[in-house]
């Protein structure tokens, strides 16, 4: 599955209810045996807005402090899902997990 196939696609968690949309991918390079990078998947980010992150939904990120607090109030609902309970095979995609069991982007 490419990126592009994935990104945009409404999902929906355990219990049916709407999350809005993979807005991105969360990936890691790890060594292959030949010792080239590869990149693996470890999992999506969900939610309703449009707005992308651009980092400021970690702590240590510094920036104008208005800009910040708005775009962690807009992505008060994003929640990050891991790989293993990504269900893609669909034209929707399934989360295996409740919406109260997905981790907010604004835990330290």
């Amino acid at each position: 599955m490419r990126a592009g196939e994935l990104l945009g696609r409404p999902a929906r968690d355990a219990d049916g209810r709407d999350l809005g949309a993979i807005r991105e991918i969360r990936a890691e390079a790890t060594p292959r045996e030949d010792g080239m990078p590869e990149l693996v998947v470890r999992g999506v980010i969900v939610g309703r807005t449009r707005v992308r992150l651009f980092g400021y939904q970690r702590h240590d990120q510094r920036g104008p402090k208005p800009l910040v607090a708005l775009i962690r109030w807009l992505h008060r609902h994003s929640r990050y899902v891991a790989w293993e309970d990504v269900d893609a095979s669909g034209p929707q995609v399934r989360v295996r997990r409740p919406f109260a069991e997905l981790a907010p982007l604004d835990r330290p």
